[in-house]
């Protein structure tokens, strides 16, 4: 089955079309204009998710095609509810926050990754980029990471994004999702690899997959969980199965608080 013809078609599509409007409008030169110390750093990130227990990337969303709505999405909301949510992260333990950028099908805003600097951790940039001018944008935007889907990007794209990340000083975030699809993670050379339990084809979830591929991520990379994580026993499932990290959406989306009480437990099981 072509791309196009999944799930994720429609929002690649809507993806494509938003990127080549804020193109035309000049969106990349005016965020060239904002002080260098907007910038952001790879290094940042990396170092936030070298930790002696599992890291957590907590992620703000306000919407997801699978879960419906998950916050305020009223304009006058916007801004309060990014800085609020990603400072409750920071104090709630997270090592680093994943900011959903994209408007159709997520209601994200690329102004929420510049909120949430607020909350003083690294920032992945999450949305679904498919082109040079986009990465450039996201480094210009005060990203310290982002994400790249393999899914979303065949030949010789994965490579070629990864790198010119990495000449930006942005970390990369390449996210999998089966054996083909890690192949290619692991040639692109990234500094994270993601493992999704989330089909983006389907939206179908098995925590199995995650759990299967994580342990053939080379030690070199930083190991990412990502999807299907609800419940602390989860966490320790994942860690156990190698990962370094965990990106937390939906979960924290509805409960915040949970977060606390995951980094308390798993910090104190990290200490024996």
């Amino acid at each position: 089955m072509k791309l196009s013809e999944t799930r994720l078609g429609p929002i690649l599509t809507a993806v494509s079309e938003r990127a080549a409007a804020r193109r035309a409008a000049g969106n990349l030169e005016r965020l060239l204009d904002l002080p260098e110390a907007n910038r952001g750093d790879g290094d940042k990130f990396r170092a936030a998710l070298s930790q002696p227990h599992l890291a957590i990337i907590a992620e703000h969303k306000r919407a997801a095609p699978s879960a419906g709505q998950l916050a305020a999405c009223d304009a006058t909301a916007l801004e309060h509810d990014v800085e609020r949510r990603c400072t409750a992260y920071a104090e709630g333990g997270a090592a680093a926050l994943s900011v959903l950028t994209e408007e159709d099908h997520f209601q994200g805003k690329l102004e929420d990754l510049q909120r949430a600097a607020v909350a003083g951790l690294p920032r992945l940039r999450k949305d679904f980029l498919l082109d040079e001018w986009m990465v450039r944008e996201s480094a210009a935007a005060g990203a310290d990471a982002i994400l790249l889907l393999a899914v979303c990007l065949e030949g010789s794209a994965l490579n070629d994004l990864c790198s010119l990340a990495q000449e930006l000083g942005l970390a990369v975030l390449c996210e999998v999702h089966d054996d083909e699809e890690l192949e290619r993670g692991i040639a692109s050379v990234p500094d994270c690899i993601g493992v999704n339990a989330r089909d983006l084809r389907s939206f179908e979830i098995d925590l199995n997959t995650t759990l299967r591929l994580l342990p053939q991520v080379p030690e070199q990379f930083v190991r990412v969980a990502e999807s299907g994580i609800h419940e602390y026993e989860h966490l320790t499932a994942v860690q156990d199965a190698g990962a370094n990290a965990a990106l937390i959406g939906t979960a924290l989306m509805r409960d915040a608080d949970r977060l606390a009480r995951w980094t308390s437990r798993l910090q104190e099981e990290s200490r024996g």
